[in-house]
This record gives structure tokens, sequence and C-alpha cells, in this order.
């Protein structure tokens, strides 16, 4: 039965998101991931949370001065979203290695930064998914597992994905400072020096716990009225 896993990654264990994310305040949002022999095309948004046509400018250009970049096309663009298509050969990847020889399929991805790279990964059996555990330690590959459930359960009621500790200090600081009052009591600049972060990586947090609880709690009620 298909299964799916849920986990997180540092970047520096996984160097396709090494390169797309870390020193940058671009949010990546992977589209597809399809090899092709030696190749891995990844499909992925891009944007930032202020608009600057510069920060795109000096992205670009840091992907294409990377060895393993052979293309980066830009296939459509909607408001401060950009669609990117990437054409890299593969290094010694040790994280991709793993789910190649597990058969295991990267569902969604999302990376910001030098946060943790967030992973739904779809296994045809617990049997490849323990597969992958083995390649993952045998190649020194650290991640952190979150929730797993069969292919089957998301078509009934989906598991609801757990916030990050990080995510949790965040949002539990930012509620007792007022952050969410109205008016602010406190400034997202001021949250992120106390958690010595910068802020777009604060707000990258934030937006994240926000949009898992409110998926926990909107669609968990959507559902029940509709059951009921």
């Amino acid at each position: 039965m298909a299964v799916i896993a849920e986990l997180s990654i540092d970047p520096l264990d996984f160097p396709l998101g090494n390169l797309l994310t870390v020193g940058t305040d671009i949010h990546i949002e992977f589209e597809r991931v399809v090899p092709v022999g030696t190749l891995v095309v990844p499909i992925f948004w891009a944007w930032t949370d202020d608009l600057d046509e510069g920060d795109f400018d000096e992205f670009e250009r840091r992907i294409l001065d990377n060895e393993y970049v052979t293309e980066l096309e830009e296939l459509h663009r909607i408001e401060d979203r950009i669609l990117y298509l990437m054409n890299w050969e593969v290094p010694d990847e040790a994280f991709l290695e793993g789910l190649q020889k597990s058969n295991g399929i990267i569902r969604n991805a999302e990376g910001y930064g030098d946060e943790d790279w967030l992973f739904e990964l779809l296994f045809p059996s617990y049997e490849d998914l323990s597969t992958f555990h083995n390649e993952s330690l045998k190649n020194d590959v650290t991640y952190t597992l979150g929730r797993i459930y069969t292919l089957r359960e998301v078509g009934r009621s989906k598991p609801p994905t757990s916030i990050t500790d990080e995510q949790r200090e965040a949002l539990l600081l930012a509620l007792h400072r007022g952050y969410f009052e109205s008016p602010s009591r406190v400034t997202l600049s001021e949250l992120a020096k106390d958690l010595n972060i910068s802020q777009q990586a604060l707000s990258e947090r934030i937006r994240r716990g926000n949009k898992i609880l409110l998926e926990q709690t909107l669609l968990d009620v959507t559902e029940t009225n509709e059951g009921s």
C-alpha cells in the first residue's frame, strides 16, 4: 500500500535545496521534479515577501553560475511569483539517491532561506520507506520525520500536519507579545530580535505555522459539517 511521509531536512543535506534557497530571501515551492537520466529537472515557483526584481536577477545569476546547472528558464509569471524550469546535472546527491533506490517520489516540497526544507514524499510501500531510511542512515543524511499515512487516507481525511518546534515557538511568542492584536503591540522586527533570526525567517515561520493551523481547524470543520 502506498504511503506518504512528511519530513524536514537541513538544506545542507539537500544540495538542490541548498542551491536554491540558502543565503536568499526567496521562497521556493516545487511544482514537479522529473528525473531524466543523469539530470534532475525541477519545476518550481519562486517568490519573495517584498517584490524586488533585483532579487530575482541575482537569484538567476547565482543559479546559472552553478557548475551543475545547464539551463534555467522562466516559464510563467503571476503577480509576484515566477515559475521556473531548471536542468540540473545531479552531483553526489545522497538524498535523491536514497529516493531513487526506494522508488520514492517528491509529492510536495518547499524551502526558504536557511530554514529546513519541508517534504511530502510518496513511497509504494512501507518497505520502500524503510529502504529510504536505511539509505539515508548509510549516507549520513539527517532528517526529522513527521506524519506517516497511507495514500488511501488522503482521499478521506488526511491526518493534520504538525507544526515544527520553531513554528510553535514563533507563534507563541507573537501571541504572548500581542503581535496579533489590533493595533499590534510589537513589531515583527522586535520579535525577530528576541529569537535571534531575520525578520524574513520569522515571517516565514509564522506564515507556515498559521497555514497548518488554519488547515487543521477550517478543513476539519468543513469536513465535519459535510459529513453530518
